[in-house]
């Protein structure tokens, strides 16, 4: 009951935290934290009574929970291997398409571990023991930390965008000639349907994103032309074509949005909405909110096959973005690992 307690104080804290401000990654793993301790603690209070005094039934349903702690990973890591196929036919051989085969891969050397651990903790030299406790540890912590971006990524986006926007920015993606790929498309056709859908007067459209080394022409220079061509207005186009990245998309667009607005005379704060594909639209907040840009984003769909590999380049991806919290996960299991086994 305890436990439970905790786990509804920490859902209801990061909850109304996250009414305030839905673009805090670290609320968002705290809401996911509490709902799994509830989900937990309601999961072992059904055992407990399934079990009842039975020695047996006790036994059974420890086995059964550890038969599902190992077999549950590798169920999940063979179907993203299987992925990695499917992604290789569709998308060519490419680091992002072998990031599933990687994942996949790894989770079910966690479950072995973990099985080779259980069955062999007794007879191992400590320092083996330490190392692959160790190695488990913040395997498992990140894999959590994982799934924790992954729910409040699908949360973030239960509760859509619905207000007039003054602006709209598009962030662009690579191009490779005067045609939008269908990834970008993808991204300016959801920023239409959203310009059109919430009107406000004098709302812009912001294609954002400069040109890159291997590119013939900006990214924003390319998307307004398809702008143009899906009957938006050259005047209600500004071009963002300075940025390199989704920080600089979110800045740029920022500076670009101030000087516009000023020139406006409004005494209010300008609305705006950003655009990208759905497995980017956290990440993309979370660089909104960095660069101090007042932004909520809505997302246009991914084919699911590519889902699997994009979310897990997001990951990695913050994972960069918070580097001291991979580091300080790191550096907790190692003393951890070091005060139990060496004392």
């Amino acid at each position: 009951m305890t436990i439970a307690i905790f786990g509804a104080l920490i859902t209801l804290c990061s909850g109304l935290f996250l009414l305030r401000d839905r673009r805090s990654f670290f609320a968002g793993l705290f809401l996911f934290a509490g709902v799994m301790i509830l989900i937990l603690s309601g999961l072992v209070a059904v055992m407990n009574t399934i079990a009842g005094a039975s020695q047996e039934a006790n036994e059974a349903v420890i086995l059964f929970m550890l038969i599902g702690m190992i077999a549950l990973p590798v169920f999940i890591g063979l179907a993203l291997m299987f992925n990695t196929m499917v992604m290789q036919i569709k998308e060519g051989k490419s680091l992002t398409a072998k990031l599933s085969l990687f994942f996949g891969f790894n989770l079910i050397m966690m479950a072995l571990a973990s099985y080779l651990v259980l069955r062999y903790v007794e007879i191992w030299p400590n320092f083996l023991i330490i190392i692959i406790f160790w190695g488990l540890m913040v395997d498992a912590t990140l894999t959590f930390i994982l799934v924790g971006y992954l729910f409040y990524s699908f949360m973030y986006q239960m509760f859509p965008v619905k207000y007039p926007a003054d602006y709209v920015i598009t962030l662009g993606a690579g191009v490779r000639s005067e045609e939008v790929s269908p990834l970008l498309k993808s991204r300016l056709d959801r920023a239409i349907q959203y310009f059109k859908d919430f009107p406000a007067k004098h709302s812009l459209m912001i294609p954002s994103g400069g040109k890159g080394p291997d590119e013939p022409y900006s990214e924003a220079y390319v998307m307004a032309k398809y702008l143009k061509s899906q009957a938006i207005p050259e005047e209600k186009i500004m071009l963002e074509d300075k940025s390199t990245s989704t920080y600089e998309n979110m800045l740029f667009s920022k500076q670009k949005i101030e000087a516009d607005w000023q020139a406006r005379g409004e005494n209010r704060k300008p609305k705006i909405v950003f655009s990208t594909n759905n497995y980017h639209v956290l990440r993309g907040a979370i660089y909104a909110k960095r660069a101090g840009l007042d932004a909520q984003g809505v997302g246009a769909p991914t084919s699911f096959y590519f889902l699997p590999s994009a979310m897990l380049r997001e990951y990695i991806a913050l994972l960069s973005i918070y580097k001291w919290m991979t580091l300080g996960i790191v550096a907790f299991w190692a003393l951890v690992s070091l005060f139990l086994f060496i004392r």
